[in-house]
């Protein structure tokens, strides 16, 4: 237990940036509850990782990708997590996936702030199965995401 403290307070000290509470208990409704199929976050300008936007249950991957695209748009960068349903072997399966999203366009600074951000946030994010580090479109495609989260079946 101290050693997880340990390591969140260092997170949070290395890049200055801290996880507001309401991104766990979203995570929670996702992990536990199913509530929303994606969440999108963001740094806030006071050094806060923040709640961007939730995805319910009628929106898709590809609304999901969109608003990724927008923050490129903006040349920044954004955290997700995605609740990825696919058949493997016959059997549905859902698995969470969290992604980084640093693409190409994004000044410098915000690949810093994100690259340097990502640990406070994703250590406290118990139950994710699969970790993507997205920079371009073929980063984002269903079919890698996919990929990543079977590759732990195969």
């Amino acid at each position: 237990m101290i050693l997880a403290y340990t390591c969140g307070y260092l997170d949070r000290m290395a890049s200055g940036v801290g996880v507001q509470d309401e991104c766990l208990r979203v995570y929670d409704e996702v992990k536990l509850g199913h509530r929303w199929l994606y969440v999108i976050f963001r740094v806030s300008e006071s050094l806060q990782i923040v709640v961007e936007e939730k995805g319910g249950h009628d929106r898709t991957y590809d609304d999901f990708v969109a608003r990724l695209k927008e923050a490129e748009r903006k040349r920044q960068c954004r955290y997700g997590i995605f609740d990825v349903r696919f058949i493997q072997n016959d059997v549905p399966q859902e698995k969470l996936a969290f992604f980084l999203w640093s693409p190409e366009t994004a000044t410098i600074k915000q690949k810093m702030l994100y690259s340097s951000s990502k640990q406070a946030l994703r250590n406290q994010m118990r139950g994710i199965h699969a970790e993507i580090q997205c920079n371009d479109d073929a980063d984002l495609a269903m079919s890698n995401v996919l990929e990543r989260c079977m590759r732990k079946y195969t």
